[in-house]
């Protein structure tokens, strides 16, 4: 990561009031590791912003791999094999799936005008709770069936 960018989500970080471990993180991090921060924190990054939208476009649109999904259309991809996917700005559906190897139930973050539709594509009994963090104005609809359940938390709040 340059010097200049670093400096920038530094600064970002500090008016956001960021922790002092955290920003010794941030100051020694590469890329990927302030990728791997932010999808370890999206609920402390989302609540307050940080990194601001143009940011996240500018220098994290090619993020994908990490779960962190900016401006994308989605046509019904399947979302189960990391612990946390953030989207901003996104558009379509997308559908969850438990990681039953693994263990894994995914968490979902929406922030910055996402207008997407949520569905599972297993019959699991029991159903899996997968839960859904809203931040900001964001459409969502979530498809409920017999394999899921959506424990919806916007702006921090159960819904």
């Amino acid at each position: 990561m340059d010097k200049e960018l670093r400096e920038r989500l530094m600064a970002d970080a500090r008016r956001c009031g960021i922790c002092a471990d955290g920003l010794g993180r941030l100051r020694v991090c590469d890329r990927e590791g302030l990728l791997r921060y932010y999808t370890e924190n999206p609920d402390w990054c989302m609540e307050r912003g940080f990194p601001g939208i143009e940011l996240l476009r500018s220098e994290f649109s090619d993020c994908e791999d990490s779960g962190v999904f900016v401006g994308r259309t989605f046509d019904g991809e399947v979302m189960g094999e990391k612990q946390a996917y953030v989207f901003h700005e996104c558009k379509g559906r997308i559908r969850v799936a438990m990681d039953y190897e693994r263990a894994v139930i995914p968490m979902l973050y929406f922030g910055n005008g996402c207008e997407m539709e949520v569905e599972c594509v297993q019959a699991n009994a029991p159903a899996i709770a997968v839960p859904v963090y809203s931040f900001g104005e964001n459409e969502l609809t979530l498809r409920r069936s017999a394999g899921v359940r959506f424990v919806h938390y916007e702006g921090g709040m159960l819904q």
